[in-house]
């Protein structure tokens, strides 16, 4: 009798690579969930029928992420129900949608969720393990293109907000600044250890954290907010 993929990586990685894939499955299917809610949020709130329509699209592509996350363990031999999801979520995940949640400023969740989320920690993410493992991350590749998008989206609206006065200038250099913070304490705190299985395993290269932060540079510097010690 054939083995699952499961099955697999266990025997050929051990327990702990199969619940790093379980982990990262799972928080990337809540937080699609989470932004689906977020765009809804935002989109009563968009006066201009352009910017409506990229939360529109943002959150249809959402949908079909959290589908084929869903479908991506299934197809490794684990049914999407048969697990205790809650052991497998990043705490910080769900606290940083909650501080976006809680914003009524669309500057801080432009910032935080189109630029931070998807630009910088989920763009790394889906590139990295979408190349290095694609028969274990399905259709991650898909997904980062059509996340790249969710980017723009966010570029634009806020590069039309930093135009309009120089207090939102300000306000998103702040915001930059506590998600550089963010971004060092993340990758070296809760991340760190499951960095290293990632790395032993294969599925992302030695230099993953260098490479986000200039990632984190790359992409804030779209707007021209990330200030420079």
């Amino acid at each position: 009798m054939s083995k699952t993929p499961m099955e697999e990586i266990i025997e050929t990685y051990g327990e702990d690579v199969w619940n790093l894939i379980l982990t990262v499955y799972v928080n990337f299917h809540s937080s699609e969930l989470e932004i689906i809610d977020l765009c809804a949020r935002w989109i009563p709130r968009r006066t201009d029928l352009r910017e409506k329509s990229y939360l529109v699209h943002h959150a249809s592509d959402e949908v079909t992420h959290a589908r084929l996350f869903r479908e991506g363990v299934e197809r490794l031999g684990m049914p999407w129900d048969g697990f205790d999801h809650e052991k497998y979520r990043i705490q910080d995940i769900d606290d940083r949608f909650r501080k976006l949640f809680e914003s009524d400023d669309e500057l801080e969740v432009l910032i935080g969720l189109n630029l931070y989320a998807e630009g910088v920690l989920a763009m790394e993410e889906l590139y990295q393990l979408g190349r290095n493992k694609p028969e274990y991350f399905y259709q991650f590749d898909r997904i980062e293109r059509e996340e790249r998008r969710h980017v723009g989206f966010g570029v634009t609206v806020a590069r039309r907000l930093l135009a309009e006065s120089e207090d939102n200038r300000r306000r998103a250099t702040e915001y930059c600044k506590w998600y550089q913070d963010h971004l060092e304490s993340y990758l070296n705190g809760e991340l760190a250890e499951k960095i290293g299985w990632a790395a032993d395993a294969g599925f992302v290269s030695d230099d993953y954290i260098p490479r986000t932060r200039a990632r984190f540079t790359e992409t804030m510097s779209q707007l021209g907010i990330l200030e420079v010690a």
